[in-house]
């Protein structure tokens, strides 16, 4: 247990200042931010107790207690996931998409493949690609359990976009409803801090999701969904 008078990643007595992640109550010292490999999921500079995934990434403590490693916890999450943005939004598939978890390489091989460029400071997590009969949603292996969640979520949405949304044609609101449905899971799980960290980040996406958001306030969920299969 690291004392909040210490560095969470050294141990050393913090003085003058020190540094916060948004959302964590863990504190680092100058010299920790600016010198330690940080943690590939959150960020945060890593301490003596990490993990090596082997693609090389990161793993700090925190995040590795919750990471996805097992296949078949990542299917379970992937499948509970699915049904609860069904059950909340309506928002169903006439063809199913399959999950395929994949190294950090791979994921962006087919990123490239799809000519899709990450927005400024954005990680690829996950990737819904359609290739002939087949259609699936490629995800990161080793992500922390939330942060899968809400990646399955957003990436569910493209694949139900790519299904009831054949004249959509906006980027900025396919994202933007991807996030909003990512969103929506949160909340629809019951993690309120999590959900309002959307709302607060500096995220390329930001903006388009909050133009989600407004119409949802003013049509409701299943309006959102009707505009959604209307929209070009």
């Amino acid at each position: 247990m690291w004392n909040s008078e210490q560095c969470a990643a050294c141990g050393n007595e913090l003085r003058d200042r020190y540094f916060t992640l948004v959302g964590r109550r863990e504190r680092y010292c100058a010299n920790c931010m600016a010198t330690r490999p940080r943690c590939a999921s959150c960020g945060a500079p890593v301490g003596e107790a990490h993990w090596r995934l082997h693609d090389g990434r990161l793993h700090c403590a925190h995040c590795h207690l919750t990471a996805i490693y097992d296949p078949l916890v990542a299917q379970a999450l992937f499948d509970e996931t699915v049904a609860g943005v069904v059950a909340q939004l309506g928002m169903t598939l006439n063809v199913g998409v399959a999950l395929r978890v994949i190294d950090a390489p791979t994921l962006e091989a087919l990123r490239s493949e799809g000519g899709t460029t990450p927005g400024p400071g954005l990680q690829t997590l996950g990737i819904y690609q359609r290739r002939g009969h087949l259609r699936a949603i490629y995800m990161l292996y080793g992500l922390p359990r939330l942060t899968y969640r809400t990646t399955v979520a957003h990436e569910y949405a493209h694949a139900w976009q790519g299904e009831h949304c054949p004249l959509l044609q906006d980027d900025a609101l396919r994202e933007g409803h991807a996030e909003w449905v990512a969103y929506q899971h949160l909340c629809w799980l019951g993690c309120t801090r999590a959900a309002q960290r959307m709302l607060e980040a500096q995220h390329p996406y930001r903006s388009a999701m909050e133009r989600v958001r407004e119409l949802e306030r003013r049509v409701g969920l299943n309006g959102v969904t009707a505009y959604m299969k209307r929209a070009e």
